[in-house]
């Protein structure tokens, strides 16, 4: 059964991530790392994509709560079993190797639970399974090896057991590489190695938005790879409209969501993990430029392809593997870099590579901002003129020649504030700005004109522009990304949750009311404080690639710009 997206609860290890949907079945699993080949993906093809699940074998048993342990991504799930519950643990071990841990306890009398595999199918071959002892061998590519303490039964494409849990003595099962050992204590030390890395400040609030900066929090360090970049999201195909071939892979670094994911680091006082992301961008583009997107080890991602031998999320296909806004030019990309080499400079924490990176983007700016570009949505079809593209642009220049000014970084200051201020020019006029030079409408992307720095030329046509994205793009509260004629694909598409954020951020930075756009965009997270790329407007559930870091960085940065105004 595939569950709405935003019931799915998120782990993540810094390698890779899981989706366990609320019957205790892991949906999604890459393995061993986040941009890996699926090893159990039900949630895009619920015949091919195998299972992991594990629950009570008693009839009637029900879940009574699901929720993550304070500050952290370890799951609890509990179950009401007759006169007992069943409490479930799962995550991701942040060990030296990878290892997904589901630890067992009863309370109340002994419950019988059943683990259940089901082999995959990928590329048309299903996954082999055999027995050694206790444990259960899988071969889909990789090799794993579920471990649990009872005897197995396996049939052709699966395999069971049945265990009893007693009171006081909790047991465990787990996933991993055959030679990684199972570790005692692994869900008790994960959570303490969490509460370590997510301030304790993010919870001080026993408010709602207090509680989910946490949350945010571990999502932000737990997609952030141990190989450098950090993903626009763990999964892929999931669709951002019901049943739409608007399906993406998202399982790659965006230099442009890494630079926002970096601010929001810093926002909620995660300054190292800023300056690893920083550092990792600073690598990549000394090395390449300012490309758009890449897999997390820096190499570059695999060219886009569909596997239309599989069915789907509920239906949406397209499933693709790799994205092809690989090769698209985007201008906005080198301005949210130089945005959070600002940010870092501010506190003293900009990285070396990251301060030599800032000239070369500044000077590339310089050389193609008159050019046409693929835009923030990264629309496919002929290149246009995007304003947001020239307004981040002007932005970073500007920021470039402060850094150059302050000492932080090499390079001259007055070329860039003069190439500043020719994108200025080219911005000429009065009114909103929309879309495109030429026209196109409303463009949500454009609240970023009150957020980010370098703008004060165009400050007075702020107002307009937020009115007009207000006017023609609301929702319910939810902001669509734009009006929908620019766009080339002929299928409706869902507002997006980080702009929305952004909208909300923008009026109150202009002394308005954003509560009805950040009151909106805040009730579209999931259950457990997830929120996906976009969400649904005729119920604002999660939709979309899932969970989505921008829409994370996005919330947190509203939070804390509001916290710090107050």
């Amino acid at each position: 059964m595939q569950h709405p997206i935003g019931e799915h609860a998120l782990l993540a290890d810094s390698r890779t991530a899981a989706l366990i949907d609320p019957d205790g079945n892991v949906a999604w699993l890459c393995w061993p790392w986040v941009d890996s080949t699926p090893l159990l993906f039900s949630i895009l093809d619920d015949q091919r994509g195998g299972g992991f699940s594990i629950r009570p074998e008693q009839r009637g048993a029900r879940v009574v709560s699901r929720r993550y342990h304070a500050r952290s991504l370890v799951l609890e799930t509990v179950w009401s079993v007759n006169a007992a519950r069943l409490i479930v643990e799962d995550a991701l071990d942040l060990g030296d190797d990878p290892l997904l841990v589901r630890r067992l306890r009863a309370e109340g009398g002994d419950v019988d639970v059943r683990v259940a595999f089901r082999a995959p199918t990928w590329d048309g071959a299903r996954a082999s399974t055999k027995l050694a002892g206790e444990t259960l061998e899988v071969t889909s590519g990789v090799r794993i090896a579920i471990r649990a303490a009872a005897a197995w039964t396996l049939h052709a494409d699966s395999a069971e057991c049945v265990m009893r849990v007693s009171p006081g003595e909790p047991v465990a099962v787990t996933l991993g590489a055959p030679e990684t050992k199972a570790r005692s204590g692994s869900i008790g030390s994960t959570l303490a190695a969490w509460q370590r890395m997510v301030p304790a400040a993010l919870n001080a609030d026993a408010s709602l938005v207090g509680g989910m900066l946490g949350t945010t929090a571990a999502v932000l360090l737990g997609l952030r790879n141990q190989r450098g970049g950090i993903v626009a999201a763990p999964t892929t195909s999931l669709p951002q409209w019901p049943g739409s071939s608007r399906t993406w892979d998202y399982r790659y670094a965006w230099l442009r969501d890494s630079s926002l994911a970096g601010v929001a680091l810093l926002r909620l006082g995660l300054v190292d993990a800023a300056i690893d992301l920083g550092t990792f961008i600073g690598t990549v583009v000394t090395a390449q430029g300012p490309v758009p997107l890449l897999r997390v080890d820096g190499s570059a991602p695999p060219r886009e392809s569909e596997r239309n031998e599989l069915s789907g999320y509920r239906g949406a296909r397209p499933v693709r593997i790799g994205n092809a806004a690989a090769g698209q030019a985007q201008l906005d990309v080198p301005g949210e870099v130089i945005e959070l080499a600002s940010a870092l400079a501010g506190l003293h924490a900009l990285p070396d590579v990251l301060a030599e990176a800032v000239p070369i983007l500044a000077t590339w700016l310089t050389e193609h901002w008159r050019e046409a570009d693929n835009g923030i949505w990264e629309i496919r079809g002929a290149p246009r003129r995007y304003t947001h593209s020239l307004v981040t642009a002007m932005s970073g220049l500007a920021g470039a020649a402060a850094l150059a000014d302050s000492g932080a970084v090499a390079g001259d200051a007055d070329v860039w504030r003069g190439a500043a201020a020719a994108v200025g020019a080219a911005l000429h006029g009065e009114g909103a700005f929309e879309l495109c030079l030429d026209g196109g409408g409303a463009d949500a992307a454009l609240a970023q004109l009150s957020l980010l720095g370098g703008l004060d030329p165009l400050q007075s046509r702020a107002d307009a522009t937020l009115q007009l994205i207000i006017q023609r793009l609301d929702r319910g509260g939810l902001i669509d990304r734009h009006e929908p004629q620019s766009d080339t694909i002929d299928e409706p598409c869902a507002p997006f949750v980080f702009p929305t954020f952004w909208l909300s951020a923008a009026m109150r930075s202009r002394g308005g009311d954003g509560s009805r756009w950040f009151d909106a965009a805040l009730a579209a997270r999931g259950p457990l404080g997830l929120f996906g790329e976009v969400a649904d407007p005729r119920d604002g559930t999660p939709l979309g690639n899932y969970p989505q870091v921008q829409s994370h960085a996005a919330f947190a940065m509203a939070v804390m710009a509001d916290q710090a105004r107050r």
